[in-house]
């Protein structure tokens, strides 16, 4: 004898079929609204003095650009909804990374040369960098030769100004240059390790190893 075989099933098949209902957009609604008072006044109107064509195509005009004007919105919010979820995807990736944002802290391995930017504006010169550590000492003056405008490099080698080698460890970066016969301080662009990422509000941002935040469209460059 054949043995029985029970198919236990929990899924609920009755609103396979069951009719969807589709709410009206305020847009469509308003259109609706629009169209009934509009047959409603063309049923109501005095044969001996009909409605003027060009009132009735202003009105008709009217509908379309609110209707059309709910439309692109949806279709902006849209985008704008898809173009943050891939920005995220992108933000994701920095993760372990160092990038290259304004700053002024940066790391020195004891060997190899730290590297660091600094944000030249047209026409400044004397462009003076100093380096200093977590206690706010000085420990060597670099000077840049003038250039054109953008990010120019710094490469500290790590000397102090007797010649010494400093110790690893956290240092910092400042410079000034002279525009316009003023001196001013100039921005400077350290690289630090991306170590998570945040989906905020305003955007998406860049949480970085030294405990500081940036905004993912501030990232200059990856390494």
């Amino acid at each position: 004898m054949v043995p029985r075989t029970t198919i236990n099933s929990t899924t609920d098949y009755s609103a396979i079929n069951k009719k969807t209902e589709n709410k009206a957009s305020a847009a469509d609604q308003q259109q609706d609204r629009f169209l009934k008072l509009l047959v409603k006044q063309l049923q109501s109107q005095d044969p001996m003095n009909p409605m003027d064509n060009a009132a009735t195509t202003s009105q008709m005009a009217q509908i379309s650009s609110v209707t059309g004007i709910e439309k692109l919105n949806t279709t902006m919010q849209s985008m704008m909804a898809s173009f943050a979820s891939a920005q995220s995807f992108q933000a994701a990736a920095l993760i372990g990374k160092e990038v290259l944002t304004v700053g002024n802290q940066m790391k020195f391995d004891g060997t190899k040369s730290a590297d660091a930017r600094v944000d030249l504006p047209a026409g400044v010169s004397n462009i003076k960098v100093t380096i200093t550590d977590k206690n706010g000492a000085v420990v060597d003056n670099l000077t840049l030769p003038q250039q054109a405008a953008g990010a120019a490099g710094v490469l500290w080698d790590g000397k102090l100004e007797n010649g010494e080698k400093a110790p690893a460890g956290d240092y910092f970066i400042s410079a000034r240059g002279v525009q316009d016969g003023k001196e001013i301080a100039l921005n400077t662009l350290t690289w630090q390790t991306a170590s998570s990422v945040e989906l905020a509000k305003t955007g998406v941002n860049v949480m970085l190893s030294n405990q500081t935040t940036v905004a993912f469209g501030d990232v200059k460059q990856i390494r």
